[in-house]
């Protein structure tokens, strides 16, 4: 879709792959420009959503009193603008990408559900990923893109983005156990083994994908195999010794460092370890060459400088 020009991939485009906040994208082009759309998109410019975020855009522009549900709009707006990893954003979109309700992540982020047009807000118009009765999509190449749209994960990809494959890929219930959120709001009566279970998985598939990416090897399989035994047999020691609550954080704190973005093994950390030391030389090869282009050129071989005929 175009709006001047302005591309934006909705879900007719796309189902499979369009943009997270279509809406707002295309709210701002008609606020900027009020551009003519083709028709195949008019139920898009008709939209209950798109039409609420242009009035909204309008109140701000003449400085009007903005009403109950602009101010829930500029909320999400807010959220939105969001950088850190310590801001909302982070903590809702992967919440919205498990299947607990708007109510529950009213809670679990604002500590009441007063605020849950906010929350609802922000997924109609910023990441959109459910339907209008707010059920999770079904497309699981769609919730894996919003998740990660690069489809790669590796040592360098950041938190937040790993908190949305694990909300996506693993549910609630893992996700905010990664967190240390005990007192969650929608968190099922799972056992603790069953959470060592899932984290234990997710650790798998982060090895196997380095593995097949040759970053690392068995050895490391190896290593994570024992760790995670480890985890397991310090789980079940403190159920019989009255420490359940306490190992279980340990455990999960242990266990957070195994699938951390960070995590590489020594063959890994050589290889780039190696790499750096190959830019490194050329670097330096670069800017010799360079200084001797500067040499050669105002001073002369050897450095001496030249007189010009003429000159005393």
């Amino acid at each position: 879709m175009r709006v001047n020009d302005t591309v934006i991939v909705t879900p007719i485009d796309n189902p499979g792959q369009y943009d997270p906040d279509w809406r707002n994208g295309l709210a701002t082009a008609l606020f900027e420009s009020d551009d003519r759309i083709d028709p195949v998109y008019m139920r898009y410019r008709n939209d209950p959503w798109v039409k609420k975020q242009l009035a909204y855009f309008r109140a701000v522009k003449r400085n009007a009193v903005l009403t109950k549900e602009q101010v829930e709009l500029r909320l999400a707006s807010l959220w939105f603008q969001g950088t850190n990893v310590s801001d909302v954003r982070f903590r809702l979109e992967p919440l919205l990408l498990t299947a607990v309700s708007y109510e529950t992540i009213a809670m679990d982020l604002l500590g009441d559900t007063q605020d849950v047009g906010a929350i609802v807000a922000y997924e109609r118009l910023y990441f959109n990923i459910r339907d209008d009765k707010g059920r999770l999509s079904r497309s699981c190449q769609l919730r894996q893109y919003f998740a990660l749209p690069s489809g790669e994960f590796n040592q360098d990809t950041p938190p937040e983005q790993m908190w949305k494959m694990i909300g996506s890929l693993m549910g609630y219930d893992t996700l905010v156990a990664v967190w240390l959120w005990k007192d969650a709001h929608g968190i099922k009566d799972k056992s603790q083994e069953y959470l060592l279970d899932e984290m234990w998985r997710l650790a798998q598939s982060r090895l196997f994908m380095s593995m097949f990416a040759d970053r690392v090897g068995h050895e490391s399989m190896a290593k994570l195999l024992g760790a995670i035994s480890g985890q397991q047999k310090l789980l079940k020691e403190g159920n019989s010794s009255g420490q359940t609550e306490i190992n279980m954080v340990q455990s999960m704190q242990q266990m957070l460092m195994l699938v951390s973005p960070t995590v590489i093994d020594a063959t890994a950390k050589g290889v780039d370890e190696a790499q750096l030391k190959e830019e490194a030389t050329a670097s330096r090869l670069r800017a010799q060459s360079a200084v001797d282009e500067v040499v050669l050129d105002e001073t002369g071989k050897n450095g001496v400088r030249l007189i010009a005929e003429g000159e005393s």
